[in-house]
């Protein structure tokens, strides 16, 4: 099959970057330091805290950490269990194993690609501590349910909301309706410094066991850089706050833009044989970070196949995850059928911050060629 190839890079990701950025990552390159060395730190962690609603807000040199943190903050330890998705970027479950906890994967809904409350239900053992949750792609998680099920086993509660920024359930902001929720700024986010991450909280405790340990455990208690016990150095640089603070000063503007770039899609791609969109839930609103479709079993073209042919011509989609259970780290086995089937038949569309509508109507020209084999 011969196709056009695109004179432009169509890329998966990507920042929207405009002069509001430049200016604040020059003036902190130029006079953030000295006096002002934590200026667009402070002033990021007080937009996030305003922007979500919540008490806290740690900024981070990644999400991971902040997940770690997360764990860590909790006091997980060796022995005890956390349950959490099969389906996510590895962050999520090495940030428990970090600890010497294991996660316990289990399954997702086929809808939202979520963590399934059902089968969190089910997993939840004497043993089980914690549960860490994933709003994937920017989608919503059904927290009621899964409040509950924490509730009712006395559970931690980790949002890995990591794509999620803005995203809400039942009109409350992701990441906070747990006990813990982390984000990322990392370059393919919808906002983004090119890395960096924030853990958020609304318990007081746990925000100040977090900020020890974000900073070496340092106390001066007894010197100056006195340490009373082992920390991690995870705290976000000046330079890098200032490009994130910037964007999540246009978070408003980001996320139409991603809710456009999926509206586009949805317009093409609807009706079309084979493919099913994975769309917002009926009890939440996502922000579309990364436009996902599932290949339905009418299509015979391996999925791998599709997504080598469009970057042929300059398309870079993704293909989904993965099973973090898989991994050689991990020995135990767990069956989880919807997630073996769309680590397999998943593709998450191009849709960096650059993209127009021209470019959208190119990938889905191709994709549609390309299901017809």
């Amino acid at each position: 099959m011969s196709l056009e190839i695109s004179k432009k890079k169509i890329a998966f990701a990507g920042p929207w970057i405009t002069d509001h950025e430049v200016q604040y990552v020059v003036d902190a390159t130029v006079n953030g330091f000295y006096e002002n060395y934590d200026k667009y730190v402070k002033r990021l962690e007080s937009k996030v805290c305003d922007y979500l609603g919540v008490k806290h807000a740690i900024a981070t040199h990644c999400c991971t950490v902040a997940l770690h943190l997360a764990c860590e903050s909790l006091g997980l330890k060796e022995g005890d269990e956390v349950i959490c998705t099969d389906f996510s970027w590895i962050a999520t479950a090495y940030a428990i194993s970090y600890t010497g906890a294991t996660p316990v994967f289990v399954d997702i809904d086929p809808n939202t690609w979520t963590i399934d409350p059902e089968a969190i239900r089910k997993a939840v053992t004497p043993k089980t501590k914690a549960i860490m949750l994933v709003h994937m792609f920017g989608q919503p998680a059904q927290m009621d349910a899964i409040m509950e099920i924490a509730k009712a086993h006395n559970l931690a509660v980790i949002e890995d909301a990591a794509p999620a920024i803005g995203a809400e359930f039942k009109g409350t902001k992701v990441g906070t309706i747990g006990d813990i929720g982390c984000f990322s700024f990392q370059g393919a986010k919808l906002t983004v410094s090119g890395e960096g991450g924030v853990f958020v909280t609304n318990d007081t405790a746990l925000f100040e066991r977090a900020k020890l340990l974000s900073n070496m455990g340092r106390t001066d208690s007894k010197a100056v850089f006195w340490s009373d016990e082992l920390g991690f150095q995870y705290t976000m640089a000046n330079v890098t706050a200032a490009l994130a603070l910037a964007q999540m000063e246009r978070v408003d503007e980001l996320l139409a833009k991603k809710r456009q770039i999926f509206n586009w899609y949805a317009e093409r791609l609807d009706g079309v044989q084979g493919i099913k969109l994975i769309r917002e839930p009926a009890y939440g609103t996502g922000n579309y970070c990364y436009p996902s479709l599932m290949l339905e079993d009418s299509v015979t073209v391996e999925r791998d196949a599709i997504v080598r042919n469009l970057k042929e011509v300059n398309v870079h989609c993704r293909p989904a995850f993965p099973r973090m259970s898989l991994f050689p780290i991990y020995t135990a086995r767990f069956e989880n059928p919807v997630a073996t089937k769309v680590c397999k038949r998943g593709i998450s569309l191009a849709s960096a911050g650059n993209l127009n509508q021209d470019d959208v109507n190119f990938v889905c020209d191709h994709l549609i060629s390309l299901l017809k084999g």
